[in-house]
């Protein structure tokens, strides 16, 4: 089964950060909820949704 996975490192962040879920979308709230936490980013634009979306890898097992 396959299950997706996202590194905050990915994006170009100092951060260990990871999660993993069975569907991509299920990571979104995840990682806004570390953005908001960890990074104090309150507000994800354009430009970082499109760098967090192209970071969430697909695993097969």
């Amino acid at each position: 089964m396959a299950s997706y996975h996202f590194k905050c490192k990915d994006i170009g962040m100092n951060c260990q950060y990871e999660a993993s879920a069975k569907k991509a979308e299920d990571l979104i709230p995840q990682i806004a909820e570390h953005a908001k936490t960890a990074h104090n980013i309150t507000e994800i634009n354009d430009d970082l949704k499109q760098k967090v979306n192209a970071a969430i890898k697909r695993r097969l097992f």
